[in-house]
């Protein structure tokens, strides 16, 4: 697998890097989309290229992801928005469904690109027999207590919170 992608996805896609290989024993490479397209890469038709993108209109990797389909490649993506450029151009792929970032710390797009990359890792795992069907299952069902352990985690912790934003008065 190569996985190309910029900024918060790029950091998503190091992540799904050591899932990829972990997980499900595939030799992951990861790229920034916009040195992918300027080096001579070697990729063929046996080669899944994945491409991340909050948007989907993310130029250097639309431009790497077009690269790597004339080389061949059977490209995926995973983005944010329904019919984006990225959604259109891959041979498949999976949006994230989180919503419209607001801010520019992209944490709902990178939380939502870890939680489809996580799956997609666990499934992969679980169709080459690299994890057997009891781990596949709690493991899933961990990922989905997420999000009642972080509330948990920022209940327990509150209370100190108050205390260092009230010594900060």
């Amino acid at each position: 697998i190569m996985i190309i992608a910029c900024g918060t996805s790029y950091h998503a896609a190091l992540v799904a890097k050591y899932l990829f290989e972990d997980l499900a024993g595939i030799p992951t490479d990861v790229d920034f989309a916009s040195e992918f397209r300027y080096r001579k890469v070697v990729i063929d038709d046996q080669t899944v290229v994945l491409g991340i993108s909050q948007s989907g209109e993310t130029a250097d990797t639309i431009v790497a992801l077009e690269k790597a389909k004339a080389k061949g490649a059977k490209v995926l993506g995973i983005c944010n928005v329904v019919g984006s450029s990225i959604a259109r151009m891959t041979d498949a792929g999976i949006y994230t469904h989180v919503g419209v970032e607001i801010g520019v710390a992209s944490t709902k797009a990178f939380t939502g690109q870890l939680a489809i990359i996580y799956m997609l890792a666990l499934l992969i795992a679980k169709e080459k027999g690299n994890i057997d069907y009891t781990k596949y299952k709690y493991l899933v069902h961990e990922l989905t207590q997420i999000s009642s352990k972080i509330e948990e985690a920022l209940k327990s912790s509150y209370s100190a919170v108050e205390r260092v934003s009230a010594a900060c008065k």
